[in-house]
Formats: C-alpha cells, sequence, structure tokens
C-alpha cells in the first residue's frame, strides 16, 4: 500500500535531514518537496495544513520556502509560513524564516485569524531580536496596529 502524499512528504524530509551536501537538498529534495505540495488537492491541502503543525521543528522548517514560493491555492500561505516561524527555535532558521515573515504578515487575512496569534507573532519577533540583540521596533509595529485593530473591535462588539 502506498502511503498518502502527506505522510510521504514527512517520511522523505526525515530520511533527507542529515544529507548535508547543499545541492542534493536544492536539485533533489526540494523540488520533490514543492512538487508534493503543489499536487495536493483542496481536501489534502486542508488536512496538510493541519497535520504538519504538529510535525517536529527539524520536519516542518524546510517546507517553509516551499509552501510561500509554491503553487498550491488551496495553501493559506502566508498563515502556513507564520505559524512554521511560531513553532521554529533554531536562531539561525529563525532568522532565515524573518526576512519573508513582514511580506506574510501584510498578506495575511487579518479577519479570519485570532488575536492570539498576532500576539504570539509579536512574542517571538521581540524573542528573535533580543537574541539578535537588536531593537525590533519597525518590525513589529506592524503587528501591533493588527492587535490594536483587533483589541478595538472586540470592544466594539
Amino acid at each position: 500500500m502506498k502511503d498518502d502524499d502527506i505522510t510521504y512528504l514527512k517520511k522523505y524530509i526525515e530520511r533527507n535531514l542529515n544529507k548535508k551536501d547543499g545541492d542534493h537538498w536544492e536539485y533533489i529534495v526540494r523540488p520533490e518537496i514543492r512538487e508534493v505540495i503543489n499536487s495536493l488537492n483542496e481536501n489534502d491541502s486542508e488536512r496538510f495544513s493541519i497535520e504538519i503543525l504538529n510535525w517536529d521543528e527539524k520536519t516542518i522548517y524546510p517546507l517553509a520556502d516551499e509552501i510561500i514560493f509554491g503553487d498550491n491555492k488551496y495553501i493559506d500561505q502566508d498563515y502556513l509560513y507564520c505559524s512554521i516561524f511560531l513553532k521554529t527555535y533554531d536562531k539561525e532558521n529563525l532568522d532565515y524564516l524573518a526576512q519573508n515573515l513582514f511580506n506574510c504578515l501584510d498578506d495575511l487575512n487579518f479577519e479570519k485569524i485570532p488575536l492570539d496569534f498576532f500576539l504570539q507573532i509579536k512574542e517571538k519577533i521581540k524573542y528573535l531580536f533580543q537574541v539578535k540583540n537588536e531593537d525590533e521596533d519597525d518590525f513589529i509595529k506592524k503587528v501591533n496596529e493588527v492587535i490594536n485593530d483587533k483589541i478595538t473591535k472586540n470592544k466594539d462588539n
């Protein structure tokens, strides 16, 4: 019996995690990951978007670029990218993900995502910039605007 695509993808990433050769990842692993993600139908995409959030950091992190630069119309790429950012603790990986985080935050559907998600993003950004010993003010400004807007809307309702 063949594994479903999501199970296959998880096992495939786990099998390749210890292969440090950049060319192997760039030309073999990443295209395979992208192909599987892009080929998921609507139901599988929904399941994928839920299941990967239960994967460990090492397994989910390689999905970030393939999701954000992928072509699957059924996946909320920006939300998943931000979710991967939240599940990442490795300082180097966090720093890398932060490079696209602002664009993803900008494209999120603010109405559908709960306030708690943005509060978590804010705390994670503070943590990242604290680790880097840098000022996060400019970076976090957009998140604060969303948080304040959501709080105001909740008070009005």
